[in-house]
């Protein structure tokens, strides 16, 4: 029988997947497919995902203020 730590460590891990997933599916249908420094989203990290989606979140406000 899992531990309660094992149970936890699954899902967390299931948590970062499922938004992993999101972020992905969310930039791609922004026209987002790589980061600024060139790496495809699939490759990084959740955190790096978050910033990015932030970055494109913010530049289509811009560009929507400026219409």
């Amino acid at each position: 029988m899992p531990s309660l730590e094992e149970i936890d460590r699954g899902l967390r891990e299931t948590e970062v997947r499922a938004r992993r997933a999101f972020l992905i599916n969310q930039l791609k249908s922004m026209g987002v497919e790589y980061t600024r420094d060139g790496r495809r989203l699939e490759e990084c990290s959740l955190y790096t995902l978050e910033w990015t989606h932030i970055e494109a979140k913010n530049e289509a406000a811009r560009a929507y203020g400026e219409e």
